[in-house]
């Protein structure tokens, strides 16, 4: 990061102007990832803006697959045993998607400010080598 500062000190008003301009367009912010996370956060969509595809494809499964299984259930009206068994291992899963999401939403503050830092340094290194 010091490493950055330093560069940038360096770089003329062009320069500059460049990683300001680039920095506009990839720049992440907090306002968006708080909003995704308040609508949608247990199917993963702060963690899609924040490019974390990864752990927003698993949100999304523990999040999706139950909910389409507590239906299919639902509308078989079955109460045998393993249609129970299916019915409770999706509800468990749920609320620990929903307790994924919210324990995921201390850390969203800082994945936010780690993302635009490293693609600063990645237009800084960019222009460094263009030199």
């Amino acid at each position: 990061m010091k490493d950055n500062i330093h560069d940038k000190r360096t770089f003329t008003l062009e320069e500059l102007g460049i990683l300001d301009t680039e920095m506009h367009k990839l720049r992440k912010t907090k306002e968006a990832a708080w909003a995704l996370w308040l609508c949608m956060s247990f199917f993963g969509a702060h963690r899609f803006y924040t490019e974390n595809y990864v752990y927003a494809s698993w949100m999304l499964f523990t999040s999706a697959a139950p909910i389409v299984i507590i239906m299919i259930l639902i509308m078989q009206d079955s109460g045998d045993g393993p249609a129970l068994f299916f019915l409770w291992l999706s509800v468990i899963m749920l609320i620990g998607s929903v307790i994924w999401s919210w324990v995921d939403a201390i850390f969203l503050n800082g994945r936010i400010e780690n993302l635009n830092n490293e693609k600063e340094h990645e237009i800084i290194r960019r222009i460094m080598n263009t030199r």
